[in-house]
């Protein structure tokens, strides 16, 4: 994101979307991002379509003119990313919404964000479950332990009523991710026990990080399940 302050615009770069999940039979997705603001949605811009890839390269920029910095502090960016079908409805793989007051507009932004689950119907979340985590740090080794314990209730997609689904976990700080690791598969359930430790050394001086639960379903439709907890001095 880069404001110029003399023309009232603000331009958008989406750069690069990672890990995606598969929508297509062939276990891919084509993929596409919708850019615009709200509340009005008067401007939306749309990247080109990636044909057969969950890591998709935009490096396309958009700019939203005639945004004065008074009304842009009332306005939030939303990244809304699609999967094309040439013969039915896209489907919405899920979206980023950046509210514009919450970020310093005198400096060019550059960073990762996860993407969020979209608003189902009446306005009420997609519910993909439950996980159970638990979180020790040590300052003195600087060392901070994340602990899979287990998830419940999740979506079912495979065909026969069942998922196999593992957990990612994604340490990020500033925007920026740092480490990730993941743990085994389990088969054939939708209440997965795992009980799998895992350690980051993160010195105490920059324990101020996030760090992000991800389930995926590996099958022929997988969703994201995000759990974040937020860490500070």
């Amino acid at each position: 994101l880069e404001y110029d302050f003399n023309t009232n615009s603000l331009a958008v770069t989406v750069i690069q979307a990672e890990e995606l999940p598969a929508l297509d039979m062939g276990g891919t997705s084509d993929p596409y991002v919708k850019v615009y603001l709200l509340p009005d949605k008067k401007k939306k811009f749309e990247t080109k379509v990636h044909r057969k890839t969950l890591s998709p390269q935009f490096n396309e920029t958009f700019t939203f003119k005639s945004v004065p910095y008074a009304d842009a502090m009332n306005k939030t960016l939303v990244f809304a990313i699609f999967d094309f079908d040439r013969f039915s409805k896209h489907d919405q793989i899920g979206e980023v919404k950046v509210p514009l007051c919450q970020i310093d507009l005198a400096q060019t932004i550059e960073e990762w964000r996860e993407l969020q689950s979209v608003e189902g119907e009446g306005g009420q979340d997609n519910k993909l479950g439950d996980i159970c985590f638990s979180l020790r740090y040590v300052p003195t080794a600087g060392k901070l332990t994340v602990v899979i314990l287990e998830a419940k209730n999740l979506k079912k997609m495979d065909v026969g009523g069942l998922s196999d689904p593992y957990v990612k976990i994604a340490l990020m700080q500033n925007g920026k991710r740092l480490k990730k690791k993941k743990t085994s598969i389990k088969k054939c359930t939708l209440n997965p026990y795992y009980n799998e430790s895992f350690t980051f050394e993160v010195p105490f001086e920059q324990i101020q990080v996030r760090i992000t639960k991800i389930v995926l379903i590996p099958s022929i439709q997988f969703h994201p399940l995000f759990d974040t907890v937020h860490r500070h001095r």
